[in-house]
């Protein structure tokens, strides 16, 4: 996938939602414990969270580690942390996928959902098409009025337990989990 304009596109977000904070520790959530939830959350999936070889130019986030998850589905996805302190999950797929690699990128975000919050499934799929169609609908008004930057973005706060945010363009789709924050 693209991952330069996809990595740019998740600073520029990531930025915007304020992630870059850090979380007191008693309140942080553990990155071991996610990726265990979301592997047990969708066992289907076969997930493997791995390191990846990175190469970085420009800005990074300091200090911590890059896990890419290697599953069934070919959906571009990291998992980011702080020694095992998790900061955030990021899933990327293109707008016109083809039904396998959607079915593979809902079943990603749902786990991711569950695994991060703790939320059981009927919630955190509740939430994943609330928040995607809404997305689909801002993408839509964003293309009727002709914007520069066409695309759909919302989010949801979850207090202390950290934030989910959707956003969608003509050309890909972004789902981002954001880890508790100060």
């Amino acid at each position: 996938m693209r991952r330069a304009g996809v990595a740019s596109l998740t600073c520029l977000m990531a930025a915007a939602f304020g992630v870059f904070g850090a979380a007191p520790a008693d309140a942080a959530a553990s990155c071991a414990g996610f990726m265990d939830a979301f592997t047990k959350a969708a066992p289907g999936l076969k997930a493997e969270f791995v390191r990846p070889v990175l190469v970085r130019r420009g800005p990074s986030d300091a200090g911590s580690e890059a896990r890419d998850l290697v599953s069934e589905y070919s959906v571009d996805a990291r998992l980011f942390c702080r020694g095992d302190r998790f900061l955030r999950f990021e899933a990327q797929t293109p707008g016109a996928a083809d039904a396998r690699l959607r079915e593979g990128y809902y079943l990603i975000q749902e786990a991711a959902t569950m695994a991060a919050f703790k939320w059981p499934r009927e919630r955190a799929q509740k939430t994943i098409h609330a928040l995607t169609a809404e997305a689909a609908d801002y993408l839509r008004a964003s293309r009727e009025r002709g914007d520069v930057f066409v695309a759909g973005k919302t989010e949801r706060r979850n207090g202390r337990d950290g934030d989910i945010a959707v956003f969608w363009s003509e050309s890909e789709r972004t789902f981002i989990l954001v880890g508790p924050s100060d």
